[in-house]
């Protein structure tokens, strides 16, 4: 399949019931997000997207394809004054949508935000040690593994995956 015709907006309230659907097929999948289904909350959506787009705290984007969302995205500043030039990363190329492109452009586009915002110096996210994909996609944009929680979700009796935590440094 050839790569898609992605738009990349800004989330609005209004998406927060599709990211929170898209994010619990996600996590239908053991071992792709921590949550599990019945914990991902459409309210908390909707609040992420009030507090980093329209209170301007961060950014949080959505990836688009023919007018479906295809994948999200968010970059969140730590709380902290010492930790406020560090944004955590989360995305989500939804279901169906992978190996397409979309993760890429959606990194793309924040990463550019990054760059571009000044009190911006550091991106971190946390990655399953099973996601192979998006583990090279972190390493091909200039991310490095900086730790790993061993164990640390637990998907069954004797089952747990890794936690590898990256950063990407985009300050001066």
């Amino acid at each position: 399949m050839g790569p898609l015709a992605l738009s990349i907006r800004r989330a609005r309230q209004e998406d927060a019931p599709l990211l929170a659907a898209a994010e619990r097929a996600i996590a239908r999948v053991p071992g792709r997000l921590a949550s599990r289904p019945d914990e991902i909350d459409d309210d908390a959506f909707r609040r992420m997207i009030v507090d980093l787009n329209e209170r301007g705290r961060g950014t949080y984007l959505v990836a688009e394809c023919g007018g479906v969302v295809v994948g999200h995205a968010f970059l969140e500043p730590l709380p902290l004054a010492a930790t406020s030039h560090v944004v955590r990363l989360t995305i989500a190329v939804h279901e169906g949508h992978q190996r397409r492109g979309v993760g890429r452009a959606l990194m793309d586009e924040l990463s550019s935000w990054a760059r571009a915002n000044p009190r911006v110096e550091k991106i971190e996210l946390q990655v399953r040690s099973a996601n192979d994909r998006a583990i090279a996609l972190y390493r091909s944009l200039g991310f490095v593994e900086e730790g790993r929680k061993t164990r640390r979700l637990k998907l069954g009796p004797n089952e747990y995956l890794d936690d590898i935590y990256m950063a990407l440094w985009v300050g001066p």
